[in-house]
């Protein structure tokens, strides 16, 4: 059996307001946004919702900036806000409505138990540490996973295309970040 993972990037989409959903509690659950090139439905985190449906109103124009996630295996792509802009009366002249995605790239720390008795915390920290020393932060995201069942070879990782590796030593890591980076 093999498991089929989501995409997941960066998205940035300026476009006009067509509509949004307000729940029972007055809170903005989505937006409907319009561009030249094509209609988006974004969910609305919900730390941006509290007084969203206060300021917005369709035919106005947004900056959203979010996660895009591709889901492969249901062959839909769904939209997350965490940062929404209201731009000014100038953008709604002006026909320079654009969309970028970006693609980040992800490393995968093991913290289950037996990771983490064996160094999987002070790996995590030490990624960190450098891809910030090596200006690399803001292209790679470091995230943390439950067991990846490789116990008995812990700390484990997993790097761009799905590369592991086990038993991860601190003088690797540098090594592993100029390889895959």
């Amino acid at each position: 059996m093999v498991a089929v993972q989501s995409l997941v990037s960066e998205f940035t989409i300026v476009g006009k307001l067509e509509d949004f959903v307000v729940n029972s509690k007055g809170r903005v659950k989505s937006l409907y946004l319009s561009t030249p090139e094509a209609e988006y439905t974004v969910e609305v985190a919900k730390e941006q919702t509290n007084v969203l449906s206060q300021y917005l109103q369709p035919g106005c124009y947004l900056k959203v900036v979010g996660m895009r996630k591709n889901k492969l295996h249901q062959a839909e792509i769904s939209y997350k806000a965490y940062s929404i802009e209201l731009l000014g009366e100038q953008a709604t002249c002006s026909n320079t409505v654009t969309k970028t995605l970006k693609s980040k790239a992800q490393i995968l720390v093991c913290q289950g138990s037996s990771c983490c008795q064996k160094g999987g915390g002070a790996t995590y920290e030490l990624f960190k540490a450098e891809l910030q020393a090596q200006g690399k932060i803001e292209e790679v995201a470091i995230k943390v996973t439950g067991c990846l069942k490789q116990c008995k070879q812990a700390p484990n990782i997993i790097m761009p295309n799905r590369n592991c590796y086990s038993n991860v030593k601190p003088k690797q890591i540098s090594q592993l970040i100029a390889e895959h980076f």
